[in-house]
Protein backbone atom coordinates (compact mmCIF):
# COMPACT_ATOMS: atom_id res chain seq x y z
CA UNK A 1 0.00 0.00 0.00
CA UNK A 2 1.39 3.95 -0.61
CA UNK A 3 -0.63 6.17 1.59
CA UNK A 4 0.14 10.26 0.54
CA UNK A 5 -0.70 12.49 3.21
CA UNK A 6 -2.26 15.90 1.30
CA UNK A 7 -2.86 18.26 3.90
CA UNK A 8 -1.75 17.35 7.40
CA UNK A 9 -3.59 20.05 9.39
CA UNK A 10 -6.50 20.53 11.90
CA UNK A 11 -8.93 22.60 10.65
CA UNK A 12 -6.86 26.33 11.11
CA UNK A 13 -4.31 24.87 8.88
CA UNK A 14 -0.83 25.92 9.86
CA UNK A 15 -0.19 28.84 10.05
CA UNK A 16 -3.52 29.83 10.93
CA UNK A 17 -5.61 32.51 8.60
CA UNK A 18 -6.21 35.25 11.55
CA UNK A 19 -2.99 33.43 14.06
CA UNK A 20 0.07 35.41 15.21
CA UNK A 21 1.31 32.87 17.52
CA UNK A 22 5.12 31.25 17.70
CA UNK A 23 3.89 28.69 15.51
CA UNK A 24 2.28 30.43 13.08
CA UNK A 25 4.87 33.40 12.76
CA UNK A 26 7.35 30.13 12.14
CA UNK A 27 5.24 28.51 9.10
CA UNK A 28 5.03 31.90 7.86
CA UNK A 29 8.99 32.32 8.08
CA UNK A 30 10.49 29.09 7.38
CA UNK A 31 7.58 27.55 4.99
CA UNK A 32 8.31 23.92 3.62
CA UNK A 33 7.19 21.18 6.17
CA UNK A 34 5.99 24.03 8.72
CA UNK A 35 3.39 24.79 6.11
CA UNK A 36 0.35 22.76 6.98
CA UNK A 37 -3.42 22.28 4.77
CA UNK A 38 -6.43 20.78 5.74
CA UNK A 39 -6.12 17.23 6.83
CA UNK A 40 -6.77 14.52 3.81
CA UNK A 41 -5.08 11.48 2.11
CA UNK A 42 -4.95 9.40 -0.61
CA UNK A 43 -4.33 5.52 -0.63
CA UNK A 44 -2.83 3.45 -3.25
CA UNK A 45 -4.25 6.71 -5.98
CA UNK A 46 -7.80 5.25 -5.70
CA UNK A 47 -8.91 5.83 -2.12
CA UNK A 48 -9.50 9.79 -0.94
CA UNK A 49 -10.09 10.13 2.63
CA UNK A 50 -11.73 12.81 3.62
CA UNK A 51 -12.57 16.07 1.44
CA UNK A 52 -11.55 19.27 2.85
CA UNK A 53 -11.82 23.08 1.29
CA UNK A 54 -8.06 22.70 0.19
CA UNK A 55 -9.13 19.37 -2.24
CA UNK A 56 -8.85 21.69 -5.33
CA UNK A 57 -5.19 22.60 -4.33
CA UNK A 58 -3.89 19.39 -3.03
CA UNK A 59 -4.95 18.25 -6.57
CA UNK A 60 -3.24 20.95 -8.02
CA UNK A 61 -0.22 20.76 -5.58
CA UNK A 62 0.17 16.93 -5.96
CA UNK A 63 -0.82 16.73 -9.65
CA UNK A 64 -3.62 14.41 -9.25
CA UNK A 65 -6.13 13.57 -11.44
CA UNK A 66 -9.64 13.17 -9.15
CA UNK A 67 -11.63 12.56 -12.00
CA UNK A 68 -10.17 9.19 -11.99
CA UNK A 69 -10.74 8.82 -7.97
CA UNK A 70 -14.13 6.85 -7.51
CA UNK A 71 -13.96 6.13 -3.92
CA UNK A 72 -13.88 8.77 -0.83
CA UNK A 73 -14.42 7.93 2.86
CA UNK A 74 -15.53 10.16 5.06
CA UNK A 75 -14.04 10.65 8.76
CA UNK A 76 -16.86 12.75 10.09
CA UNK A 77 -19.25 15.81 8.96
CA UNK A 78 -16.88 18.94 10.50
CA UNK A 79 -16.65 21.18 7.49
CA UNK A 80 -12.91 20.56 7.57
CA UNK A 81 -13.21 17.18 6.45
CA UNK A 82 -16.32 17.38 4.21
CA UNK A 83 -16.67 20.40 2.15
CA UNK A 84 -19.87 18.64 0.62
CA UNK A 85 -20.44 21.76 -1.83
CA UNK A 86 -17.58 21.04 -4.28
CA UNK A 87 -19.22 17.52 -5.16
CA UNK A 88 -20.95 20.22 -7.36
CA UNK A 89 -17.86 20.51 -9.53
CA UNK A 90 -18.39 16.78 -10.36
CA UNK A 91 -22.30 17.40 -11.70
CA UNK A 92 -22.59 17.63 -15.52
CA UNK A 93 -22.43 20.41 -17.17
CA UNK A 94 -19.47 21.14 -14.71
CA UNK A 95 -17.11 18.13 -15.86
CA UNK A 96 -16.52 17.25 -18.86
CA UNK A 97 -15.25 14.02 -20.50
CA UNK A 98 -14.83 12.18 -18.05
CA UNK A 99 -16.11 8.30 -17.05
CA UNK A 100 -19.57 8.08 -16.40
CA UNK A 101 -18.40 6.24 -13.70
CA UNK A 102 -19.34 7.52 -9.69
CA UNK A 103 -18.03 9.11 -6.84
CA UNK A 104 -18.74 6.57 -4.29
CA UNK A 105 -19.28 8.49 -1.07
CA UNK A 106 -18.88 6.79 2.00
CA UNK A 107 -20.14 8.76 5.29
CA UNK A 108 -22.20 8.05 8.70
CA UNK A 109 -25.26 9.52 9.58
CA UNK A 110 -24.45 12.89 9.62
CA UNK A 111 -21.99 12.98 7.01
CA UNK A 112 -24.32 10.99 4.71
CA UNK A 113 -27.66 13.11 5.51
CA UNK A 114 -25.43 16.54 4.49
CA UNK A 115 -24.15 14.84 1.38
CA UNK A 116 -27.35 13.74 0.46
CA UNK A 117 -28.70 17.29 0.52
CA UNK A 118 -26.43 18.56 -1.35
CA UNK A 119 -26.47 16.22 -4.16
CA UNK A 120 -29.93 16.60 -3.89
CA UNK A 121 -30.43 20.25 -3.82
CA UNK A 122 -27.92 20.66 -6.92
CA UNK A 123 -29.58 17.92 -8.83
CA UNK A 124 -26.92 15.63 -8.83
CA UNK A 125 -27.28 12.46 -10.75
CA UNK A 126 -26.16 8.60 -9.11
CA UNK A 127 -23.77 8.29 -12.23
CA UNK A 128 -21.76 11.21 -10.82
CA UNK A 129 -22.16 10.98 -7.41
CA UNK A 130 -23.59 8.18 -5.13
CA UNK A 131 -23.77 8.27 -1.42
CA UNK A 132 -23.59 5.40 1.13
CA UNK A 133 -24.41 5.19 4.37
CA UNK A 134 -21.91 3.44 6.80
CA UNK A 135 -21.82 2.38 10.51
CA UNK A 136 -19.29 1.86 13.36
CA UNK A 137 -17.72 -1.79 13.35
CA UNK A 138 -20.19 -2.56 10.10
CA UNK A 139 -17.19 -3.67 7.18
CA UNK A 140 -18.26 -2.61 3.53
CA UNK A 141 -16.48 -3.17 0.85
CA UNK A 142 -15.22 -0.33 -1.86
CA UNK A 143 -13.15 -1.90 -5.17
CA UNK A 144 -10.45 -4.54 -3.47
CA UNK A 145 -10.57 -2.95 -0.40
CA UNK A 146 -12.73 -4.52 2.81
CA UNK A 147 -13.06 -1.06 5.08
CA UNK A 148 -14.10 -1.43 8.97
CA UNK A 149 -15.40 2.09 10.67
CA UNK A 150 -14.80 2.06 14.08
CA UNK A 151 -15.99 4.59 16.29
CA UNK A 152 -14.02 7.83 17.53
CA UNK A 153 -14.27 9.78 20.20
CA UNK A 154 -14.60 13.07 18.58
CA UNK A 155 -17.85 14.79 18.17
CA UNK A 156 -20.94 12.60 18.22
CA UNK A 157 -23.11 14.86 16.59
CA UNK A 158 -20.81 14.97 13.42
CA UNK A 159 -20.67 11.06 13.19
CA UNK A 160 -17.12 10.06 13.65
CA UNK A 161 -15.18 7.06 12.87
CA UNK A 162 -12.18 6.41 11.62
CA UNK A 163 -11.15 3.15 9.80
CA UNK A 164 -9.41 0.17 9.35
CA UNK A 165 -8.56 -0.17 5.64
CA UNK A 166 -7.26 -3.68 4.43
CA UNK A 167 -6.11 -5.16 1.03
CA UNK A 168 -4.82 -8.62 0.59
CA UNK A 169 -2.29 -8.94 3.16
CA UNK A 170 -2.00 -5.27 4.06
CA UNK A 171 -3.95 -3.23 6.35
CA UNK A 172 -3.86 0.03 7.79
CA UNK A 173 -5.60 1.95 10.93
CA UNK A 174 -6.10 5.51 9.48
CA UNK A 175 -7.33 7.14 13.31
CA UNK A 176 -8.28 10.57 12.51
CA UNK A 177 -10.00 12.89 14.58
CA UNK A 178 -9.92 11.11 17.39
CA UNK A 179 -8.77 11.34 20.91
CA UNK A 180 -7.67 7.96 22.86
CA UNK A 181 -10.09 5.03 21.80
CA UNK A 182 -13.18 4.63 22.83
CA UNK A 183 -13.99 1.60 25.07
CA UNK A 184 -16.22 0.01 22.27
CA UNK A 185 -13.56 0.42 19.93
CA UNK A 186 -10.75 -1.31 21.90
CA UNK A 187 -13.57 -4.32 22.69
CA UNK A 188 -13.56 -4.87 18.76
CA UNK A 189 -9.94 -4.55 18.08
CA UNK A 190 -9.42 -6.85 20.69
CA UNK A 191 -11.11 -9.41 18.26
CA UNK A 192 -9.26 -8.29 15.28
CA UNK A 193 -7.05 -10.76 13.83
CA UNK A 194 -4.94 -8.58 11.76
CA UNK A 195 -1.99 -6.79 12.65
CA UNK A 196 -1.52 -3.47 11.27
CA UNK A 197 1.65 -2.57 8.67
CA UNK A 198 0.73 1.16 9.15
CA UNK A 199 -0.94 3.23 11.63
CA UNK A 200 -1.81 6.90 11.58
CA UNK A 201 -2.90 8.56 14.18
CA UNK A 202 -4.34 11.76 15.27
CA UNK A 203 -1.98 14.38 17.32
CA UNK A 204 -3.98 17.82 17.27
CA UNK A 205 -2.13 18.78 20.34
CA UNK A 206 1.40 17.49 19.46
CA UNK A 207 3.57 18.11 22.16
CA UNK A 208 -0.03 18.79 24.64
CA UNK A 209 -1.26 16.07 26.40
CA UNK A 210 -4.85 16.18 24.25
CA UNK A 211 -6.77 12.56 25.26
CA UNK A 212 -10.38 13.60 24.56
CA UNK A 213 -11.42 14.69 20.99
CA UNK A 214 -8.25 14.52 19.65
CA UNK A 215 -4.78 13.35 21.17
CA UNK A 216 -1.17 14.56 21.67
CA UNK A 217 1.94 12.83 21.93
CA UNK A 218 1.38 10.87 25.26
CA UNK A 219 -1.77 9.88 24.14
CA UNK A 220 -0.51 8.53 20.95
CA UNK A 221 2.43 6.65 22.96
CA UNK A 222 -0.68 4.87 25.15
CA UNK A 223 -2.54 3.91 21.89
CA UNK A 224 0.40 2.26 20.38
CA UNK A 225 1.05 0.42 23.66
CA UNK A 226 -1.94 -0.82 24.13
CA UNK A 227 -2.17 -1.63 20.93
CA UNK A 228 1.07 -3.79 21.57
CA UNK A 229 -0.75 -5.44 23.81
CA UNK A 230 -3.00 -6.72 21.85
CA UNK A 231 -0.45 -7.76 19.21
CA UNK A 232 -1.98 -5.78 16.58
CA UNK A 233 1.62 -3.94 15.82
CA UNK A 234 5.05 -4.17 16.59
CA UNK A 235 8.57 -3.02 15.69
CA UNK A 236 7.59 -3.50 12.35
CA UNK A 237 4.48 -1.26 11.74
CA UNK A 238 5.14 2.35 10.71
CA UNK A 239 3.67 4.85 12.96
CA UNK A 240 2.93 8.04 11.59
CA UNK A 241 1.40 11.06 13.66
CA UNK A 242 -1.02 13.51 11.86
CA UNK A 243 -3.19 16.16 11.88
CA UNK A 244 -1.54 18.63 13.80
CA UNK A 245 -2.75 22.02 15.39
CA UNK A 246 -0.90 25.25 16.18
CA UNK A 247 -2.40 25.17 19.65
CA UNK A 248 -0.34 22.39 19.93
CA UNK A 249 2.37 24.75 20.88
CA UNK A 250 5.00 23.01 18.42
CA UNK A 251 6.31 23.78 15.28
CA UNK A 252 7.54 20.29 12.69
CA UNK A 253 11.05 20.62 13.76
CA UNK A 254 10.00 20.91 17.81
CA UNK A 255 7.73 17.85 17.20
CA UNK A 256 10.26 15.34 15.61
CA UNK A 257 12.51 16.46 18.34
CA UNK A 258 10.06 15.61 21.20
CA UNK A 259 9.39 11.98 19.32
CA UNK A 260 13.55 11.08 19.10
CA UNK A 261 14.01 7.41 19.92
CA UNK A 262 10.35 6.64 19.56
CA UNK A 263 10.53 5.52 16.47
CA UNK A 264 7.52 7.42 15.04
CA UNK A 265 7.04 9.01 12.01
CA UNK A 266 5.96 12.92 11.99
CA UNK A 267 3.31 13.79 9.08
CA UNK A 268 4.28 17.12 6.42
CA UNK A 269 2.10 17.93 3.27
CA UNK A 270 2.81 16.11 0.31
CA UNK A 271 5.14 13.16 2.48
CA UNK A 272 4.64 9.39 1.10
CA UNK A 273 4.42 6.28 2.78
CA UNK A 274 4.90 2.77 1.47
CA UNK A 275 4.60 -0.54 3.60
Amino acid sequence: MKLQYLGTAAAEGIPALFCNCDVCENARAVGGKEIRTRSQAILDDKILIDFPPDTYMHVLNNKLRIDSIHTLLITHSHGDHLHEHDFWCRKKGIANNIEEVPLDVYAAESGYEISVKLVEKEHIDEDRVCVHKICEFQPFFAEEYKIIPLLADHDPLASSVFFIIEKDDKTLLYAHDTGYFPEATWDYLSGYNRKFDMISLDCCGAVCDYRKGHMGIPACKDVVQRLKELSLCDEKTIVCLNHFSHNGKASHEQIEQALQGTGFIVSYDGMVAEF
